[in-house]
Parts: C-alpha cells; sequence; structure tokens
C-alpha cells in the first residue's frame, strides 16, 4: 500500500477551474485537477460523482492538498513505492489492478478505476496538469 498523509486544509470547495486528462475516455469516468497558477492548494475530483442526479454538488468529496505537494504527489503516481509521503493525499492502489483510492485529510475519499487513473497518469506524465492561469 502506498500513503501520503495530509496536512490541515482550508476546507474549500471551488466547483470551476478543473481538467481531465485527454487521455480520459469520453465515458465522463475521470480524475479532475484543479490547479490554478495563483492558487495555493490544488483540488482533486471524481467525474462519476456529478452524473447522479441524487448527490449533492455541496456534498460532493473533494480532496485538497498544498500546492508544494504536487510533485511528491505525482512522483508517487507516477512511480509508485512503499514509503509514507508528508503533505499530499493517502494513496492506495488495491490488489490485483482493482484501481485506487486517494484520501483526503478530511476523510474525503475518492475511488477510481485502473483505466481512470492510468489516463490520470498518462495527462500527469504529458504534463496536461501544469499550473494554469484562473480564467477570467
Amino acid at each position: 500500500m502506498n500513503k501520503m498523509a495530509s496536512r490541515t486544509m482550508t476546507e474549500r470547495r471551488p466547483r470551476d477551474g478543473y481538467v481531465k486528462s485527454s487521455f480520459s475516455e469520453g465515458g465522463g469516468q475521470c480524475v479532475l485537477v484543479r490547479r490554478q497558477a495563483d492558487d495555493p492548494n490544488i483540488f482533486l475530483r471524481d467525474s462519476k460523482y456529478e452524473r447522479n442526479p441524487r448527490n449533492r454538488p455541496e456534498d460532493e468529496p473533494i480532496i485538497e492538498m498544498p500546492a508544494t505537494a504536487w510533485a511528491t504527489f505525482a512522483a508517487l503516481v507516477l512511480n509508485p513505492t512503499d514509503q509514507l509521503v508528508v503533505a499530499a493525499p493517502e494513496v492506495e492502489f488495491t490488489p490485483e489492478g482493482g484501481g485506487v483510492v486517494l484520501r483526503g485529510n478530511d476523510g474525503a475519499t475518492l475511488i477510481f478505476t485502473t483505466d481512470e487513473w492510468e489516463a490520470f497518469r498518462a495527462g500527469l506524465a504529458a504534463g496536461e496538469f501544469e499550473r494554469r492561469a484562473e480564467a477570467a
């Protein structure tokens, strides 16, 4: 199991400015990343949440991490290890290729299939989640 321990977060819940990997299939099952140039934090969401009309936007699990933890998180995603890494979400690779679970410091949990995670990894490797200027 690979784990990253989180620090205290701001409890902000931005709803816009997220991007997904161009390697994601068109099925609406994607890791969404908000990494704005002027924001000291990065946010992760699961696009599947919004597809269920019973889900309330204010209850959506969103994982927040300090922008300073992004490089460490990205390195773990691209090169999994069994060591504990501080200042980013906990990452658990489920047995036998069953997918990936991310857990934030506040208990927010996101579960991704192997295909979703591999699309995210491919986008990460291609530089698709570099910091972006916030749209006006």
